[in-house]
């Protein structure tokens, strides 16, 4: 890749890892239902703003409806409510290590869900390290007994497995304009998050002042539209197979940042996993054929069914 393609793909890590900590700074202000609404209705008007472009529109047949409420339920509704929980009682910085798992889980629903995605030895190898990796990042809490450090890392799982599941759900929309699909997502998610978080949590009897107001606006722009956008640059200058390089470099910049704004301090037991998860995601990602990539990348593209803002994440983030 161009100098300036790894610039753009380490923008894109850093991004989408910045949603996970600001997700983490205003987990203790409020519940985690209703800060997963906000950051969806906060993001909503942006996605219904790019359906101005020539060309995009909201998916209109039943069945790409059908499909469309399914694939936000496992990209955005699951995931946010998901990091939201888990985040009660985990860092910040682990959740981006959780969530690196994504790629793992995505080949082990293509293996049972799509016939011709069968696994074979070496990704299976690959998909090995990763989930030692998860034993070496949640042995702790294993060890420790069934704490709050333990059902926090669990449920934070849900969010990249949702994640995966949906994306093989997705090749039915591959048809569908990207930035359409985008803002279809963003509008199911909120017509179930809204409801659900207005009858469990009764926001209007929180305390939000301006500082939670301002880290809600951030959430929505720079940890979720701003690593959208440049997710699907991204993926139009090098690829999706170059472009998950992101997803490798993701947790790196959580931890950093956990630790730079949120003190955080892990243990080598998460830097372990993290090592295994990486190493199982190259594994699986690698392609045995560099120039067969090359060819595919030299003309930028639009990625059909993998639309920017789907890994929002943490998509990761």
């Amino acid at each position: 890749m161009t100098p300036a393609n790894w610039a753009l793909l380490v923008a894109t890590a850093a991004s989408f890892a910045s949603s996970v900590v600001l997700n983490k700074m205003l987990v203790g202000e409020l519940p985690p239902l209703t800060l997963a609404a906000a950051r969806v209705l906060l993001a909503l008007p942006f996605c219904l703003l790019a359906l101005l472009l020539p060309g995009a529109r909201l998916p209109r047949g039943r069945d790409d409806r059908l499909t469309v409420l399914k694939v936000s339920l496992g990209v955005i509704t699951i995931p946010y409510c998901a990091l939201a929980i888990g985040q009660q009682t985990i860092a910040g910085g682990l959740s981006g290590i959780l969530y690196s798992t994504m790629p793992l889980f995505t080949l082990l629903a293509a293996h049972l869900m799509l016939p011709d995605e069968k696994l074979g030895t070496r990704k299976l190898v690959g998909i090995g390290f990763g989930m030692a990796g998860v034993v070496a990042v949640i042995g702790p809490s294993l060890l420790g007994g069934l704490g709050g450090h333990l059902f926090g890392e669990l449920v934070t799982l849900l969010g990249p497995l949702a994640y995966a599941i949906a994306t093989v759900l997705m090749r039915r929309s591959r048809h569908l304009e990207p930035v359409g699909l985008t803002a279809g997502l963003f509008l199911a998610a909120a017509l179930v998050l809204v409801p659900v978080a207005l009858v469990v949590d009764r926001p209007w009897t929180l305390d939000v002042d301006a500082s939670i107001l301002g880290g809600l606006l951030a959430l929505a722009v720079v940890g979720t539209i701003f690593p959208a956008a440049l997710n699907y640059l991204l993926l139009q200058r090098v690829g999706a197979t170059r472009a998950s390089l992101g997803m490798f470099l993701m947790p790196f910049f959580a931890i950093a940042f956990g630790a730079l704004f949120l003190d955080e301090r892990l243990g080598a037991g998460a830097f372990a996993g993290l090592a295994l998860i990486v190493a199982g995601s190259r594994l699986v990602t690698h392609l045995p054929q560099p120039r067969v990539e090359q060819s595919r990348t030299s003309q930028p593209h639009a990625p059909q069914g993998h639309p920017a803002g789907v890994t929002l994440g943490p998509s990761k983030g």
